[in-house]
Order: C-alpha cells, then structure tokens, then sequence
C-alpha cells in the first residue's frame, strides 16, 4: 500500500513561500509598531497573563483580561495566543508578528486549495492574489484577532471541502476542529457550525454530518463549560456581540442612547445587561424599521466602499505615496475587480459541494455584518479569502463563454461601478486644481507672488474643500524661503484639513515659531500633542519627518516641538499638564509611573530611531551630545545603545538609571544636517506602549574643539 506523500506541492509551496515573503518583506522594511488604541487591548491583555503569577488560575476563574468597554466579554483565544508567545518567545511584539506572517503564508495556501476545489488547477491563482492583498499583509504587523480567526476559518472550510470532494474523514474533523477553534477567536463563526451540519448532511449524510457538528462543539463546548462552572455565566463564548448587536440597532440620537447606556450598565448581573442590549436592540427595529432599512443600505455600500480611494480623496490621509498606491492597486484593484468574477461564480459555475459552501459562507457572514450588526472595513477579514476563490470559479465560467456568467460578472460590474462612483467627483476636482496650481511653482521661482496667489485662488476655487493646493503651495514656499506666507498656507490647510490629514497640523508650531508668532505657536503644538496622543504618535512623526525640513538649530528638545526633528519615537511625556488626561487613560495598569519619571519632556525610542538637525554655526566637525538613560518603567537596567551619525560606524554606549550626556563626533557636508541614528534594546511592561527602547531628552552639536 503506498504511503501518502507528507511532501508540500509546488502550488502550495509557491503559494506560501510568495504570502510569507510579502508580509516578511513589509514587516522588516516598513518596521511599524502597533498603531492606534485597539490593538494594545490584545497585546496588553496578553501580556498581563504572561506575567500574572498564576496564570492557569486567571484565566479560568477571572473575567478582566478580555474584557472591552468595561463590561462585555470577548472570545478569549487571541489573548491566549498572544500569551503564549510572550511566556515562550519573550516579552516582545516581533514573535507575534513573525508568527502572524506564518499564519497569513498559510491563509493564502487554504484559499489558493479552496480555489482548486471550484475551478481546479488555475483556482490556485486566488492564492497568490491573496498572497499579495494589502488589508491582509498590514494586517500581520497589528494584534488583531483577524490574523487567528482568518487563518483557522480558511484552513477549516479548505478541509471541508476536501472532505466532500475526496471522502476524506480526518479532513472533516480536522475541519470542523479548525472552525470550531476559529469561534474562539471571533465568535461569528460559532453559528456556521449549524449550517456546515446541514450542509453535510445533504452532501454526504447525518453520520458524516454529526461528526462535524461535534468536531467543532469539541473546540467550544469547554470554553463554555469554563464560563457556566467558574465563572457562573452561561454564555456560549462571549457577550460582546450583545453590545454589538445593541449599538448597531438602538437607531436612537446620542441622547437617548445615552439614556440606554445607564439602564444597561446599571442592571446587576452580566446575564441582565445582555437582556436589556437586546431589548434596546429589537426595540430600535420595531420601532424604528424604516432607520433599520437605512442601517443595512449603508452598511453594504460601506462593505464595498473602496477605502484606497477613499483615504486619497475623502479623508485626504496623511501617508506616503507608496502606501496610497498599495492602498490603490492591491487593496481597491483586487476587491474591485473581483466582484464582477464573484458575479459570475454566483450567476454560474459548476455545481460542487466546495461552491455550495462558499456561498453558504458567504451568505451567513455578509447577513450578519450588514444585516444584524454594523460593518467596519477591516471585516472584509473574512470575507474577501472566499470571495476570491469562488471568482475563480467565475473566470472558469467566463472563460467558458456561459451566458449566466456574463450576466452575473455585469451585475458584479455595476456594484464596483457604484462603489467607485463617488470618488469620481473629487479625482476630477483634484485633477482640475493641481493643473490650476501649476504656475505657481513658476511663479515663487522668479518671486512673482502676485501670479502664485493668481495660481492658488484658481486651484482653491476648482477644490474649494480640499487641504491639497494650500499645502503644495505651502511647500513651495517653505522651500523658497517664504516663511510668513507659508504660515498662512497651512494656516488654511489645517482649517480645511479632514480629522485623518494631521499634515498642517504638524507643521505649523514651528512655521509660527519661526515667524515669531510665539502664543500662536505654543498653542498648535498643544494641538499637535493632543493629537499625537489621540492617534498614533508614531504615524505623526512620520508625517512631520516627510513635511518639514530639518531645523535650523544647534538643539533639539525632546517632546517640546520636535516635529521634524525626530521619527522612531513615542509620545510627548512630561511637563504639559494637557496631556496628564491621556496619559493616565493609557497607563491604567501602573498610574504610578507617570509620578516616577524623572522630571522634564522627553521621548522612548522605539528599536530604531532617528534626530536630525542643521546647526547654525558653520564647522568642520561637531559634537553631538544625546542626553539618555533607562530610567523607570524600563525592564532594562544597563541597555547597550549603538549611535551612528550621518551613516558613519556606530559608538556603543552602556546606559543607566540615570540620564546622562552621551557625545559623539560629527563631519556632515557644508550646509548639510546632522542625522543621528539610535538603535537599541527594547522591552515590554503592561500599560506602556511595545517595544520601547531608551529615553532621550535632548540633542545638542557644538562646533567641536
């Protein structure tokens, strides 16, 4: 009897080896942290049960670590997973995001099988379409539970379908196992467990379809075990779905819902806040059915929203221009294009167990998003690895020449059509003031400022809500040496500018500060702290390093208006009573650390980090001098800083508690910056921010002796 070959395919290795390479390749070269708030819920949670002291016992009888909004439980095994890679792989974010990448390599290996199951061989191109779809390769760098839910989900529906097509029975159980463990992750697909029962029965019988309903309860059924007898809550996985289920459903104004948030969070026992969530829920639809009907109209069009198109014309995001064209091609350009083959596939194909359950899928999962709960665009999660393997299917049916399929692929045409048609507007407006701005350039090149205000009032009134042509105006004069009028250009940039486009923003302290304009100025930098804080202080000094230009100055102080002067660092800390507000809410594990650090403004680097500056006396040779050290809450007391200046070799420095000057030398061009580059160790405490380094407070260059 011949063994069966535990060799990977070549469509599968490719596959795999193409999805880890993209998602390895973005990790390493983009080397960005956890932004915004929502990821830290899971890493910090994960962590504190790494270093809780038992922590078998917290997380059977306790409630706090997956807890969100305060009262609403969520599915536990993202947290599980993330503590198991600290306790084993260290403290660190970087083995969860290599372990992430792995599971997206193999996410496009189950779509790239789903895909052979619906259109043979050639389906193996949804793999490497998959490989290289933007959402699911940024997506491997945050902790978020998509990056467990997708990869369990995919795998276990690939066996499913294996399972039907060739008989297999350890495929069936593995792959009700895999979804079953996937409900762990994201609850949503606890339920598709019924429908995957009914859908085996019918493909191959009850026996069959019995052992899959109970491979899957045998992932669930403990963890359910676990809330009824140590925790005394019956309830299957979680309770946060109630919340959901009342938040997208209350169609009620702020006010009342307000009102409904005291009576929901007053109720005494976790059991009767679930019954007043749903209450208000069924109370807003019958009530309110026609608001309803208005809910899911918006939630489908915001499902299919193209957001590469939006964040560029919408939201006019502050990001780089590769990562607008990433958006654009491998995000929009693969949904967008997709819809009209998954038209085909629904319209026509080849009838098949591994369709029938794709669109099983399909079907359950948009009903829930759209219908029952709200929509966010990262919830095309789980939607989008289907999607493309039943288009496969539509480009065999195409390819065919079926008139069903061409019916279904025009249907598919005109909802990408729709889903586009709002940004063909504001293209044709940009489109039309960048060429109205053109003669500016010209025109602050020979210091005619009469023909580039000419320029900008052409270009303003053909955009007239658009930030766009003040900034590209406010460059060109920023790099002309006209300070004043650049202040007032992104004066009206941040006036017009969208809560996503920090850009102005971010530039104008120092504009106004070097305009002399200090009150003015101290207030933008309260400002651009602020926001710092309330979005990702990370992101806004990437901005700020694109948009200004080094400053002229022979210092640099730390979290006091170093927008421009610094990247690869944390927030603004110390001395501005503004923000003791927003720390204290992020530091709500140790409050005590933000009274333990030493006094003054000052920064932690991430692993990397970089201060720049241009000095204003003229020399051969500079030295640099950084004041740093490792002081409390680091878990690092003597870390190892190497510093390199300009790309020359770096000068390793062993810090301390205390922060101390550290000099280097300097020989930079004439009239070039001073660029210093800081790499050092990192470590991890609950209630900070991952991966921090080292704290700086301040870089200063005098002309050396």
């Amino acid at each position: 009897m011949r063994r069966p070959s535990l060799r990977l395919p070549a469509w599968a290795a490719g596959v795999f080896a193409a999805a880890l390479l993209a998602r390895l390749g973005f990790l390493l070269a983009v080397d960005q942290p956890l932004l915004y708030t929502h990821p830290y819920n899971y890493f910090t949670n994960g962590l504190a049960i790494a270093q809780h002291a038992h922590p078998w016992d917290y997380v059977l009888r306790h409630e706090d670590w997956r807890m969100q909004y305060g009262d609403w439980t969520v599915a536990p095994l993202y947290y599980l997973f993330a503590a198991a890679s600290f306790a084993l792989l260290g403290p660190h974010l970087f083995p969860v995001q290599l372990l992430q990448c792995l599971l997206g390599g193999l996410t496009a290996v189950g779509v790239a099988a789903l895909g052979r199951e619906v259109a043979g061989r050639h389906g193996t191109w949804a793999g490497f379409v998959y490989a290289f779809y933007w959402p699911a390769i940024e997506s491997c760098t945050q902790t978020l539970t998509e990056n467990l839910h997708t990869p369990l989900l995919t795998l276990g529906v690939a066996l499913l379908a294996r399972s039907a097509s060739r008989g297999r029975l350890p495929a069936l159980v593995m792959g009700g196992l895999l979804i079953g463990l996937s409900a762990l992750a994201r609850s949503v697909s606890s339920a598709f467990l019924g429908l995957a029962f009914l859908w085996r029965w019918r493909t191959k019988g009850l026996r069959a379809a019995l052992m899959l309903a109970a491979s899957g309860a045998v992932m669930i059924l403990p963890w359910t075990a676990r809330n009824v007898f140590f925790v005394g809550d019956l309830v299957p996985i979680e309770s946060f779905a109630y919340e959901n289920l009342w938040f997208a459903n209350a169609l009620v104004s702020r006010e009342k819902f307000v009102r409904q948030e005291q009576a929901v969070y007053s109720q005494p026992t976790p059991a009767a806040r679930r019954a007043a969530a749903a209450h208000f829920a069924w109370r807003g639809i019958r009530r309110d059915p026609a608001g309803f009907v208005q809910k899911v109209r918006t939630n489908f069009w915001h499902f299919l929203r193209p957001e590469g198109l939006h964040g560029l014309l919408a939201l006019e995001r502050s990001q780089e221009a590769w990562r607008t064209s990433a958006a654009l091609f491998l995000d929009d350009g693969i949904f967008l294009l997709m819809l009209p083959l998954l038209g085909a596939a629904l319209f026509a194909g080849t009838p098949s167990p591994a369709r029938s359950l794709l669109l099983l899928w399909l079907g359950y999962y948009l009903f829930f998003v759209i219908v029952v709960f709200h929509v966010e665009v990262r919830y095309r999660s789980a939607f989008v690895p289907f999607a493309l393997a039943l288009a496969t299917g539509g480009s065999a049916a195409l390819a065919r020449r079926e008139r069903t399929a061409a019916l279904g692929a025009f249907v598919g045409l005109v909802l990408a059509a729709n889903a586009a048609r709002p940004y063909v507007a504001p293209a044709l407006r940009a489109v039309r003031a960048a060429s109205a701005l053109g003669p500016a350039h010209a025109a602050i090149t020979r210091g005619d400022l009469a023909a580039a205000e000419q320029a900008l009032a052409a270009a303003a009134e053909r955009d007239p809500r658009s930030s766009r042509p003040w900034l590209a105006l406010g460059r060109q004069l920023w790099a002309a040496g006209r300070l004043r009028e650049t202040a007032i250009a992104y004066d009206r940039a941040a006036f017009l500018a969208t809560p996503a486009n920090w850009t102005a923003r971010l530039a104008l302290p120092r504009l106004l500060a070097e305009t002399g304009r200090a009150r003015e100025a101290a207030e933008a930098l309260a400002v651009a702290d602020a926001l710092s804080w309330d979005n990702d202080p990370w992101l806004a000094l990437e901005v700020a390093w694109r948009e200004l230009p080094p400053p002229r100055t022979d210092r640099v102080m730390l979290g006091d208006g170093d927008y421009g002067a610094v990247r690869g660092f944390y927030h603004p800390r110390g001395g501005n009573p503004r923000l003791l507000r927003h720390r204290l809410e992020w530091n709500r594990y140790d409050r005590a650390g933000e009274e333990a650090q030493p006094p003054g403004k000052h920064r932690w680097t991430r692993a990397r980090a970089w201060l720049r500056l241009l000095p204003t006396q003229t020399a051969r040779a500079y030295d640099v001098t950084l004041v740093m050290g490792s002081p409390f809450p680091s878990t690092l007391p003597l870390p190892v800083v190497r510093v390199s200046v300009d790309g020359s070799e770096a000068a390793r420095f062993t810090l301390g508690r205390e922060l101390l000057p550290y000099t280097v030398r300097a020989t930079p061009r004439p009239g070039e910056p001073i660029e210093v580059r800081l790499d050092s160790p990192t470590w991890c405490r609950i209630g900070e921010p991952a991966d921090q380094g080292v704290r700086v407070d301040r870089m200063s260059v005098a002309p050396a002796r």
